[in-house]
């Protein structure tokens, strides 16, 4: 006769639910500590915008960009955060300036959006207002000729300008050899014609893949960057104000290289939000 499937004075059916009882809080604990889903999430720092609980909000965005979760209301609606909680007096240094850099992220994401432009532009004359208080004079920088030049275009429309130029040539040279008369009048005009843009195109499209691998666009979060040499000593230019859009490359330490306009030089890493790519 076989024994029966039970342990001294304890029935198997006790023992199931005894193993169930304890395994329940480790469980549930389990569940409590795994990570919120990015919409779950963005539920709860809507909601808490919506309460005017904008430390609340800032706090659930910006976890959401740590995790690397990108959406355009999710950077506008950091943007917001940042804005309101400055606008009810909250505010934390540098607020304007990271509320600035969520709409620009934005407005990346999802361009032409009006709704997005003005609050940025709205920002950004809250930061030329405080400014002014302080006795601080607007700062108006220009990008320079070669990121305008190469800003008009994509890098992908750039090399496919070089690309439609490769093929244009090779036509133009193909009616060059024909004898003399219309094809050969239109592939001696058509060739020089490529070749030049070729020329032009090719550069530019490089250009472009260099300052997508080297460089991300970034917002100045502090009052005011002082740009300086790698070893950290100041080089006696203007401060980058808050708000300003810079051009962020390599990471030395502490520091990072800008580019501000024509300037260059390296600012506190703290000093500037990098815009997610």
């Amino acid at each position: 006769m076989e024994a029966p499937l039970t342990t001294p004075g304890r029935p198997l059916l006790a023992r199931a639910a005894l193993l169930l009882a304890l395994l329940a809080p480790a469980a549930a604990h389990a569940q409590a500590d795994a990570p919120s889903a990015p919409e779950d999430m963005f539920r709860d720092g809507a909601a808490a915008l919506t309460r005017g609980d904008y430390a609340a909000a800032i706090d659930v965005f910006e976890a959401l960009a740590d995790r690397g979760f990108v959406h355009p209301d999710a950077s506008y609606d950091r943007g917001l955060a940042y804005a309101l909680r400055a606008r009810a007096k909250a505010d934390r240094p540098g607020d304007l300036g990271r509320a600035a850099a969520a709409f620009e992220e934005a407005l990346l994401l999802r361009p032409d959006d009006v709704e997005t432009e003005r609050a940025l532009d709205m920002v950004r004359a809250e930061i030329t207002r405080r400014r002014s208080r302080r006795a601080k004079d607007a700062v108006e920088v220009r990008p320079t000729l070669d990121r305008v030049i190469v800003g008009l275009a994509t890098e992908q429309t750039w090399g496919l300008a070089a690309l439609l130029s490769s093929v244009l040539l090779a036509v133009g040279i193909r009616l060059r050899k024909r004898p003399a008369g219309p094809a050969h009048v239109a592939g001696s005009v058509l060739a020089p014609a490529a070749l030049v843009a070729l020329l032009v195109f090719i550069p530019l499209a490089l250009f472009a893949r260099h300052l997508r691998l080297t460089t991300r666009p970034g917002v100045i979060v502090a009052q005011e960057a002082y740009l300086a040499d790698e070893t950290g000593k100041t080089l006696g230019r203007d401060p980058i104000p808050e708000g300003a859009s810079v051009e962020v490359g390599r990471h030395s330490g502490s520091l990072v290289e800008v580019r501000w306009g024509a300037s260059e030089g390296w600012i506190p890493a703290s000093s500037v939000r990098r815009i997610a790519p």
